[in-house]
């Protein structure tokens, strides 16, 4: 029997030991960010009949708890804390894992420009696809991979397409720009003023009237310089549903529509003189034969909604060939455009624009090709409104700062002006935690009990979202952690006393 209180004694002593040492390591960690606290769990031994006095104690687990730390703001742009389940993925330079994962979301740009942890594992995620997405809608793809932040602006990129937003004033007087005689002689509709506006540099005599609304945006050529291209609005005319020859309804009886022209012109600027001087000549099919006019022209129909519904395009971009361009006068005086003769509709909002850039300091030729996305242009009365106008060109820039939103889409801002997002965060999460391996610094491995990572994007799908400027503290509670440590003493220093009594019962039944 006293062999059996002294087992006894000696696993209460190994229990109480290693819950103290399980203590102690959380008590160590407190303030390790993303650190886990654990408990040791118990469990007695038996064997034998029933009334047996049992085997002693063993620690059955440590068990982690995985509940949320604090979350303190620290102001650093690559501190991300997560708020709520799951983990950050990160690649293994070690070799030894696919993936490990972390809640410590101190993270760190390496020298070639990747996103790290301070060890320097990569953080993973998913970067943008190029091909699918758009200056204003980023398409993410859907393999995991290293964040690269630095790679984005290394080359420049020529611009492809611009998106103009504009609602145009649907109150505008007709033909505003220089109407001072008849319709006829002073619209800007009539076969002469066209091929001023349309070749306003070689124009002879020069066009003297203004565009009603004006806005202009930088592009940029295949070397990533900048060139400005500035879009023209004239307001033509509104033509009643009797004198129209469109139908965009389908109901087979022509619509009233409202006519507008945009004109697009490229220049450079010209430090010598302080001005911008004309450089972009068109370069399309329809282009005139002695080299393109110096603007673009096209047509912009809108519904009696405001809403647009078609884009022409002159037959001819020679302003001498320019025909059937001149309207006739209607019973009301309103005007009738003979538009079969010298426009086409191009079938789409998204127009088509070819230049020849000259650029008047270098003598350089460079062709840009893009469309513009005209989509979402308005006639609503009232006010001219740019709700925006982007385009997807830039020159090379050096990375100068981020920011990650909740559902980990990181925004990088580079010094060439662009601030776009380039990639997105992973996270994973587990069906049981506790059975993830421990690797020390805040990080885990996936096991066979642990069950696959389920990946997904912050969030989303019961996924945390992030918090940027960010860190999750230890979730140890220090107060606990010291209660525990004086119960757990007790039960060392009890099971020691055991120990003592058997020694003392043993010492007494040798002296009999």
């Amino acid at each position: 029997m006293s062999a059996n209180f002294d087992l006894n004694a000696v696993s209460g002593i190994n229990a109480a030991a290693n819950g103290l040492a399980v203590i102690s390591n959380n008590l160590a960690n407190a303030e390790s960010f993303g650190f886990k606290s654990s408990r040791a769990e118990f469990a007695d031994m038996f064997s034998g009949s029933q009334n047996s006095p049992g085997n002693g104690v063993r620690v059955e687990s440590i068990t982690q708890d995985f509940t949320q730390g604090t979350i303190n703001g620290t102001g650093r742009d690559l501190d991300m804390a997560l708020d709520g389940e799951g983990f950050f993925v990160l690649g293994d330079t070690s070799g030894k894992y696919e993936a490990i994962y972390t809640r410590n979301g101190s993270f760190k740009l390496d020298k070639n420009g990747f996103l790290t942890d301070q060890t320097g594992n990569p953080v993973q995620g998913y970067a943008r696809n190029d091909a699918l997405s758009t200056e204003l809608d980023a398409v993410f793809s859907t393999t995991l991979g290293p964040i690269d932040l630095d790679e984005v602006n290394k080359v420049p990129r020529a611009t492809t397409e611009m998106v103009f937003d504009i609602n145009l004033d649907g109150q505008e007087a007709y033909n505003s720009a220089n109407n001072t005689g008849s319709l006829i002689t002073d619209s800007v509709g009539t076969s002469a003023h066209l091929g001023e506006i349309i070749d306003p540099v070689n124009a002879v005599p020069a066009y003297t009237g203004f565009p009603d609304f004006s806005t202009n945006k930088t592009i940029h050529d295949s070397l990533g310089g900048e060139h400005r291209i500035t879009a023209d609005y004239f307001k033509r005319a509104v033509v009643d549903a009797p004198n129209s020859n469109v139908d965009f309804d389908g109901d087979a009886a022509n619509d009233k529509y409202t006519s507008w022209f945009v004109r697009y012109s490229v220049s450079d600027f010209d430090p010598n003189t302080g001005t911008y001087i004309q450089s972009g000549v068109d370069n399309t099919t329809t282009a005139q034969a002695n080299g393109g006019n110096t603007s673009m022209l096209f047509e912009l129909r809108f519904d009696d909604k405001g809403v647009l519904q078609r884009v022409y395009e002159p037959n001819s971009k020679d302003p001498a060939l320019i025909t059937g361009d001149s309207p006739t006068i209607g019973a009301n005086g309103e005007p009738i455009f003979d538009d079969l003769l010298g426009w086409t509709d191009t079938g789409t909002l998204k127009p088509d624009m070819e230049w020849l850039i000259n650029n008047p300091l270098t003598g350089a030729v460079d062709p840009i090709s893009m469309t513009a996305e005209l989509n979402d242009m308005t006639e609503y009365s009232g006010s001219y409104n740019i709700r925006g106008v982007s385009q997807n060109g830039y020159e090379i820039g050096d990375l100068i700062g981020l920011s990650t939103g909740q559902d980990g889409v990181i925004e990088a801002r580079y010094s060439n002006g662009r601030a776009i997002p380039v990639a997105q965060l992973a996270i994973a999460n587990f069906a049981d935690k506790n059975a993830m391996h421990k690797l020390g610094g805040q990080t885990y491995a996936e096991s066979f009990n642990s069950g696959t990572a389920q990946l997904g994007s912050p969030d989303n799908n019961g996924l945390g979202s992030i918090v940027q400027g960010s860190l999750e503290y230890s979730n140890v509670d220090t107060t606990a952690e010291l209660v525990n440590m004086i119960q757990t003493q007790r039960t060392y220093q009890a099971s020691a006393q055991v120990l003592s009594t058997s020694q003392t019962l043993t010492q007494t039944i040798l002296n009999l």
